[in-house]
């Protein structure tokens, strides 16, 4: 029998890797890119964004809000399947995993503090501490948790409608806040931009409550998947990854069909828009459902499409290296202290830039790992972590 040894465990070795999870997060990566060069864009324009910009709106309504949550998603598989390794190896894993988010907080705050306000690290390390408490917990019980906290991020907004519409002698909330990022200021020195981005900071944690619950909604949904097996032997789950394509297709029509609807068909009915609201939040859990799903799909039952799709494993397989490298690119490239893109840059030119980084990214990810195991920064993570 074998017996747990006393230490910091180790990392997952390249043979134990899932290939399929590593093309998701790959694909979730250039999501994320794409949507960001966007927001960069757009926060350094004022927002001012052309109702008829097709192109545009096709990033608002199939990209915003789908990948990150996707990748909130992999965050928690990836916590159950290092859990589950840890608890083999040492005798307290949850100390191991609790280690391993300290230092990517402390990768966070780095990012935040010399790269880019938009950082997603530091959110996921604060949160991740919360998936400590369901590790032991039995698929039921997460299933429980996940259903309680889908219908509680559903039902606030129609409460606060009801709420609203009892309550006539309250002020009137603005349906939509105007939002600056002073950091992306074009006027701004790089070093001006540095107290400027903590200076954005505080309003976007003061406000990032929705943000971090459904950030640990997907943690759980991700960790729940894992319980469950669905990763474990694909090719004999394949009805299995059917059913979930074919509803999380349905869900993801319904939510999109009233995000559009919004968009295209505005109303001044206060009512409508909140009940489209309502719908539309929940784009960015059916979005990442339907994509994953629909990547498996591809990956179980077109064969012939798996060496193509292998491509995003190396970005996967590197992904804090590639989520950093794009955010000193991208502010190097859109940003007033750089190049100063963003001023003139259009959609088409957004969308084409987001694409040559992913490009060249992935370029990159696959010579370095002709030669390398790991990422540079895969590799400093879990050397902090496991200490060897």
């Amino acid at each position: 029998m074998s017996e747990k040894k006393e230490g910091h465990g180790q990392p997952m070795s390249l043979r134990e890797r899932v290939h399929f999870l590593d093309i998701v997060r790959g694909f979730a990566m250039m999501g994320i890119i794409i949507v960001n060069y966007f927001l960069i864009v757009d926060s350094v324009k004022g927002f001012e964004m052309s109702s008829d910009d097709g192109l545009h709106n096709l990033v608002s309504w199939f990209a915003e809000g789908k990948f990150v949550t996707l990748f909130s998603f992999l965050f928690g598989v990836g916590f159950m399947i290092f859990m589950d390794r840890a608890a083999a190896r040492v005798e307290s894993p949850n100390k191991l995993f609790a280690r391993r988010l300290t230092f990517l907080l402390g990768f966070g705050i780095l990012h935040i503090t010399f790269i880019w306000v938009g950082d997603i690290l530091a959110f996921y390390a604060v949160t991740g501490f919360l998936l400590l408490a369901f590790y032991k917990r039995t698929p039921k019980t997460m299933l429980r948790w996940i259903i309680a906290l889908i219908l509680i991020q559903f039902l606030t907004p129609i409460f606060n409608i009801l709420y609203n519409g009892m309550n006539t002698a309250a002020p009137e909330t603005p349906y939509f806040a105007d939002f600056t990022l002073n950091s992306h200021n074009s006027n701004l020195t790089y070093l001006d931009s540095i107290g400027a981005r903590w200076a954005d900071m505080i309003p976007m944690a003061t406000s990032s409550f929705s943000t971090v619950f459904s950030m640990f909604l997907m943690f759980l949904l991700g960790a729940y998947f894992v319980k469950m097996g669905y990763f474990r032997d694909m090719e004999l789950k394949k009805q299995l990854w059917k059913r979930i394509w074919i509803f999380s297709t349905l869900a993801f029509v319904i939510t999109q069909s009233s995000t559009m609807l919004d968009m295209l068909i505005p109303s001044k009915n206060m009512a409508s828009i909140e009940i489209l609201s309502v719908l539309g939040q929940s784009g960015g859990l059916t979005g990442s459902m339907f994509y994953m799903s629909t990547l498996a799909m591809l990956y179980l039952f077109v064969p012939q499409l798996r060496s193509a799709l292998m491509i995003f494993s190396k970005v996967g397989r590197m992904s804090l290296t590639c989520y950093l490298l794009h955010s000193i690119i991208g502010t190097i490239l859109l940003l007033g202290y750089g190049f100063g893109l963003a001023d003139h840059i259009q959609s088409t030119g957004t969308m084409m830039a987001a694409l040559a980084v992913y490009a060249g990214l992935t370029i990159f990810s696959t010579l370095w790992l002709k030669i390398f195991k790991y990422g540079p920064m895969e590799f400093i993570w879990r050397k902090l972590t496991y200490g060897k």
